[in-house]
């Protein structure tokens, strides 16, 4: 392979990414409707509660600073540092189109260029959940990151509170190294968390030849 850093620049774009269940689109500042920042703050609004608990950010989160959000991984995807897609359940199996189809949640991806890696974060609207929309959206990612992008490493970490989000990483077929000791400040209280980790090698080795 050429210079990766070369190519990943060349490459790197948060792509529609689609199945049959769900629909991931880049996150656009002068998105309208579904994808708009008003829509995007109305969804965690009516799932406040329910993500508070393990996204701490999500407590005092207004219309200022989903804008603010937004810029932000913009711009990280503008210098290849990362991206942020949205995430569509599809209606009757087909694939969803901003005009139609409310955001169900986002997932995030921070890349390290250096070691063709990338950290995978997400979250979802409450009445999205229990249907598998998060481990397609994770599997999409995944496939993209080693098929297209050629990373070699994702990981995922989470909250030792949260066993939700640490089966999604299991059913994606993630292994879990370790526990990273008061990896992160939720609620005024140092939480562990739970890392895995997902590489190329596991992926492709696992392939009929």
């Amino acid at each position: 392979m050429e210079n990766f850093d070369d190519f990943f620049t060349e490459t790197f774009e948060t792509a529609t990414l689609a199945n049959n269940l769900v629909t991931l689109r880049g996150l656009r500042e002068t998105a309208t409707g579904p994808s708009s920042p008003e829509s995007i703050l109305q969804a965690i609004e009516e799932s406040r509660e329910h993500l508070t608990e393990h996204l701490p950010w999500i407590r005092d989160t207004d219309i200022f600073d989903i804008k603010k959000r937004i810029r932000s991984w913009i711009l990280n995807e503008k210098f290849r540092q990362g991206g942020c897609w949205l995430i569509y359940k599809n209606p009757d199996g087909e694939i969803s189109t901003d005009s139609t189809t409310p955001v169900a949640g986002a997932i995030m991806m921070d890349v390290n260029i250096r070691n063709h890696s990338a950290t995978l974060s997400y979250w979802l609207r409450k009445g999205y959940t229990g249907q598998g929309i998060m481990t397609e959206a994770v599997k999409l990612i995944s496939a993209f990151s080693f098929a297209t992008l050629k990373l070699n490493r994702l990981e995922i970490l989470v909250s030792v509170d949260n066993p939700k989000s640490a089966a999604v990483a299991k059913r994606c077929g993630f292994t879990e190294e370790g526990i990273n000791r008061d990896f992160e400040l939720i609620n005024g209280k140092f939480v562990d968390h739970r890392r895995f980790s997902l590489l190329a090698r596991d992926v492709y080795s696992c392939l009929p030849e």
